[in-house]
């Protein structure tokens, strides 16, 4: 290795030892907080997973800090509402077990796949529930239903002894059946295909998997009604297909409630898509998320609300409705809506009180929401984004982040309803400036555009030197992906190396981008390729102006999936401005994607159409899709072009970035392409420190 490629290995590797706050929990009547952290582990190639405890007094200052302990083999865990259980699932040897644990020791653990009733437990975001009833006695999940194993047309098979019928009560297996295809829910989601709901019981020590769910729905976070009598959920419609679910908030579905008598009773919401139903503390109403299904992939949410025992779907008003562009909080801030997802798991204060987090334009921020009034009111921090993590009596758990320093825990007691603010905080870990970085700071810039739109802000993210010699910093230019997505003031490990080998960053939030109205998401629509592409446009030229000692002739392009799609475009239509590109599974032709991704109705909504296989295809639509890619620019690129493509890609499969490498190579650019054994998000730790110290250096090389 060079001495270059040392070094960057080097600092690699001490920034992978900066854990991330992940979670925290009081626990022990608020004596004690359980928090979470992960970090990567080279030497495992895989993330560690670990629980620091932290014990508070009673002016809720730290007593005391544990020694971390390793808890990277849990899936789920879940501790019941007195504490007195703990259920934990494990992996092991390709099996999953389900292990219960009291005060003292270890006191059940069940093979699940011995048992045979079910396939694996999801434990992703998008269907995962692990949930003790109410009375503790029942511990309730999803998993994947259990098909029975077909048999060819023809198989021959050994006689049987006469007078053996100890097989003739077990139902035979269908035939035929063996090459039937049956979708799953897509990238990230490979192989998830029907979900069930189990039920496991500590008393009788047995898993149950419930009835009466129809077969055209998969049900997710599913959780018990205050008194534990029946069950309520989000119904996914898997009916005439299912699109790819991570990262999208648009798939069609609904509250659904069932007991345990097999009776299911779908919320008769009309095209709405749904996340997160919770009870209020006091049992009385059930609150959840909602938008309008199809249309763009991700956009601000509605917080509903109706009446509980019994829950009643005619009853449901809105808390907080889709905010298209702003509002202003009680307390005089600024609010662009709601655009999280979920809530954490315990997120209500006193009074009807909710505590959740969401984007905002550069940061994610903390609020309160009466649920009774619709009140909203900021809970305030000036350096970077703060997020809640756990609510408890009043007391309020939050984790404080921003570019320049690790993840750090802080607390808070909420007063009484209606004096929400100001607060008085308790951070409760250490946080400093990375080192080497003292002389870095963030800025965030409000940019407007010159032009005749319904929609002419957006913002971005100056992130480096706090100055320096004249046209001497050499800038990356990051658009993010989604598009409806959007970068939140937070510690990333790829941006910090970037900073400390001497670059400036400049991450846009262009027009389209979350947490800025739903507007401004929908402005994009039919526009990708020209507004996203003219908005990264000024804001690189607003930040040369502003930043003189940035290098107009140092400028380089970074981005994934969208963001790949902007970069790629960049670099055909500004030949001139960039010198080097990097582009992580880039969309590169909508038209040809729209027909094997696991998501084609974003090619259509982002193309200005409505998504549909009814009929013939559109061939003007085709064309639309065409004309807005980078495909069409890419015989003008002149810049060395970097393409890190992941083969298992179900979002924007890799043929995407194999066509653009060969049409590079063709047109006599400099061209490199990575192959990945990974899906989208290339997250793997070898694959994340190859594609990352590749990067750094391919841009050190051309410039």
């Amino acid at each position: 290795m060079s001495p270059n490629v040392e070094k960057v290995v080097k600092l690699y590797r001490s920034l992978s030892f900066t854990p991330s706050l992940v979670g925290a929990k009081f626990t022990n009547n608020q004596t004690i907080i359980n928090t979470i952290w992960s970090q990567r582990n080279l030497e495992k190639l895989e993330n560690t997973k670990f629980v620091r405890c932290i014990g508070i007094s009673p002016n809720l200052s730290k007593n005391f800090e544990s020694l971390p302990f390793d808890v990277t083999n849990e899936l789920l865990s879940a501790t019941s509402p007195s504490e007195r259980f703990r259920a934990v699932l494990k992996s092991a040897n390709e099996k999953q077990f389900l292990e219960i644990w009291q005060s003292h020791n270890l006191t059940k653990v069940i093979d699940l796949n011995a048992l045979d009733l079910h396939g694996d437990v999801y434990t992703d975001g998008e269907f995962r529930t692990f949930e003790w009833s109410p009375d503790e006695t029942k511990l309730l999940y999803v998993a994947e239903l259990k098909i029975p194993k077909s048999e060819p047309f023809y198989k021959r098979s050994a006689k049987k002894p006469k007078g053996n019928n100890s097989d003739s009560d077990k139902p035979k297996a269908p035939k035929g059946e063996e090459y039937l295809y049956r979708q799953d829910w897509g990238e990230q989601l490979v192989g998830k295909k029907k979900s069930v709901i189990a039920e496991y019981n500590l008393e009788k020590d047995e898993v149950e998997i419930l009835s009466g769910l129809p077969d055209d729905v998969c049900p997710a976070q599913v959780i018990y009604s205050p008194d534990g009598s029946y069950l309520v959920g989000v119904a996914y419609k898997i009916e005439p297909r299912k699109f790819g679910l991570i990262y999208c908030t648009n798939r069609p579905s609904t509250v659904f409630t069932l007991d345990f008598n097999g009776n299911y009773g779908p919320f008769p919401l009309d095209n709405k898509a749904v996340k997160s139903p919770i009870f209020t503390p006091d049992g009385k109403s059930l609150i959840w998320l909602q938008r309008d299904a199809g249309g763009p992939h991700h956009g601000a949410m509605a917080l509903m609300k109706t009446t509980a025992a019994p829950l009643d779907s005619k009853t449901a008003t809105t808390i907080v409705d889709v905010v298209r562009n702003e509002i202003e909080t009680d307390n005089g801030s600024k609010f662009y809506g709601l655009f999280n997802t979920g809530f954490v798991k315990r997120c209500f204060a006193s009074g009807n009180r909710l505590v959740l987090s969401t984007n905002q334009k550069n940061t994610v921020n903390t609020y309160v929401i009466d649920i009774e009034s619709g009140k909203i009111t900021e809970l305030t921090y000036n350096n970077g984004s703060q997020v809640v993590l756990d609510v408890d009596n009043d007391l309020v758990l939050v984790n404080r982040r921003n570019y320049l320093m690790q993840d750090k825990l802080a607390l808070c007691k909420l007063p009484p309803k209606e004096s929400e603010v100001p607060l008085n905080w308790t951070e409760l870990t250490i946080s400093s400036v990375v080192e080497g970085l003292e002389n870095c700071s963030f800025e965030y810039l409000n940019l407007s555009q010159d032009a005749d739109d319904g929609v002419k802000t957006f913002t971005a993210i100056y992130l480096g030197p706090k100055d320096g010699a004249n046209k001497s910093t050499n800038l990356i230019v990051w658009p993010h992906g989604g598009p409806h997505s959007a970068f939140a003031n937070n510690f990333s490990l790829e941006a910090t190396l970037f900073l400390s080998m001497g670059f400036a960053i400049l991450f846009v939030n262009y027009r389209g981008s979350t947490g800025a109205g739903q507007d401004s998401v929908e402005f994009l629509l039919g526009k990708i390729g020209q507004s996203d592409v003219s908005d990264c446009v000024l804001a690189t030229e607003s930040a040369l102006q502003k930043y003189p000692f940035l290098n107009p002739d140092g400028l380089v392009l970074f981005g994934g999936s969208h963001g790949g799609f902007l970069v790629t475009h960049l670099s055909g239509k500004y030949p001139n401005m960039f010198k080097a590109v990097v582009a992580r599974n880039p969309v590169i032709d909508v038209a040809s994607m729209s027909i094997i991704s696991d998501i084609p109705d974003w090619c259509y909504v982002e193309a200005g159409s409505a998504y549909t296989q009814v009929g013939k295809p559109s061939e003007d639509l085709l064309l639309a899709m065409r004309k807005a890619s980078p495909i069409e620019h890419a015989h003008k690129v002149k810049a060395p072009t970097m393409l890190q493509i992941g083969s298992k890609d179900l979002r924007v499969p890799p043929h995407q970035g194999l066509e653009y490498y060969t049409r590079l190579k063709a047109n006599g650019v400099k061209v490199r392409l990575n192959l990945y054994d990974d899906n989208h998000p290339l997250a793997q730790i070898p694959n994340e420190m190859d594609n990352l110290i590749n990067s750094l250096l391919w841009f050190q090389e051309h410039l």
